[in-house]
């Protein structure tokens, strides 16, 4: 092999949360790993995102998806593994500031999914009857109830479902301290590397061309949130992703009003938080604009988002605004909260892993992450993830 060409076992791609878990737990079993970021570290979606750890069902999922859906019943298998996956990411969430020896603002606050109509409020409940069937904590609160727990809420707030296991993290800690410690148990880490071209070796592995040399690789992982489809172009390969652009906002400071997550029961796209800085975060899914290699904020969803906040937290309606920002996220379907992850089969004998979440990677990273390193590890994950394989993704193509 020339002197000029770099070699590795595992190549990811991607310097987002999951590409730097995956490069964390690799290199906890002794997996020789070197991980390649287009540009900065954590710029993309894992940087940019409100930071929020949500973990019960959303309710608009929940009734569109358990109990409007005419193949809810068949697919009672999948919604038991989707949620065990939230169930591992709460617990994972509860002790990674120890596990990676590092403060990510982690703040394991409750979680409050609040309803404004007599129809979301009978969703939660039954919400909340299945959650506790399949052994999660959450239980429904009246508006006296979740008022004792925030008397910050507004009257059009009836009530709220509520899971202790939910808060916050800062996410412009998590995918760095990743990398720190797998740096620290040998992996590799390059940035402004961009990969350009990939072909498979005979005999296996492959030759990856990137803007700062060459790599030999015997193993892929690809982890390119929105860009995972132009990554795999190379290998002719394709999955049914979609990049989808969102926005979040933070307030100037005040005194401390909200303890909990909040976050919408019904279409209304809000979630909220208040962080120990006394500035509030408000997110939920609002679109921002494509424009250019970023996407750019939209002052409509702006005043959208501000104004769903405000009626909920009235105090707010004299706070200022005073930064709002762009990421580009990934949407991999609305049945699916996970997205999707596992060994390429269309690659033949020349192996190749993908790990892209549907849009809540920040919360599913620890569990995502692990779940990468087992299969290109050991050949098998810990837990089911058969309903988010890529066969399943490639039959939607």
């Amino acid at each position: 092999m020339s002197s000029g060409v770099d070699s590795t076992d595992v190549l990811i791609v991607g310097g987002g949360v999951l590409g730097c878990a995956a490069a964390y737990y690799l290199a906890c079993r002794n997996v020789e790993t070197l991980l390649v970021e287009r540009g900065s570290l954590n710029r993309e979606a894992s940087g940019a995102n409100a930071g929020t750890l949500h973990i019960q069902i959303p309710a608009f999922h929940f009734r569109t998806q358990y109990m409007e859906s005419s193949s809810a019943a068949e697919r009672q298998a999948d919604f038991l593994a989707t949620n065990r996956l939230y169930a591992a990411a709460a617990e994972a969430w509860s002790g990674i500031e120890q596990e990676l020896d590092a403060d990510l603002g982690v703040r394991i606050v409750g979680g409050l999914m609040v309803a404004e109509s007599e129809r979301e409020m009978e969703v939660l409940e039954a919400k909340a009857a299945y959650e506790r069937r399949i052994g999660m904590q959450c239980e429904v609160l009246d508006r006296a109830d979740v008022l004792q727990r925030e008397p910050c809420l507004g009257p059009s707030v009836m009530g709220a479902s509520y899971c202790p296991g939910e808060g916050y993290a800062n996410p412009l800690l998590a995918a760095p301290a990743y990398i720190r410690r797998a740096a620290s148990l040998g992996a590799r880490l390059r940035v402004q590397t961009r990969v350009t071209e990939i072909d498979s070796v005979a005999g296996g592995g492959w030759q990856v061309e990137t803007s700062s040399g060459p790599v030999r690789a015997r193993r892929l992982v690809l982890a390119a949130g929105a860009q995972t489809r132009e990554v795999m172009r190379p290998l002719g390969l394709d999955l049914p992703v979609l990049p989808h652009p969102l926005q979040v906002m933070v307030t100037a400071p005040r005194p401390p009003m909200l303890g909990h997550l909040l976050q919408h029961a019904g279409n209304r796209h809000l979630t909220m938080r208040q962080t120990q800085y006394g500035t509030f975060v408000i997110g939920g899914g609002w679109p921002a604009v494509e424009a250019g290699p970023r996407p750019e904020v939209s002052y409509r969803s702006l005043a959208g988002n501000a104004a769903v906040a405000t009626e909920i937290v009235p105090a707010l309606s004299d706070v200022p605004l005073i930064r709002a920002w762009a990421g580009m996220t990934t949407a991999t379907g609305r049945w699916n909260r996970i997205g999707f992850i596992g060994r390429d089969a269309r690659a033949e004998r020349n192996e190749v892993f993908v790990v892209i979440a549907g849009g809540w990677g920040f919360t599913l990273s620890p569990v995502l992450g692990r779940l990468t390193a087992e299969m290109v590890a050991e050949g098998c994950p810990s837990m089911d993830i058969e309903p988010f394989g890529l066969e399943r993704a490639v039959a939607r193509l």
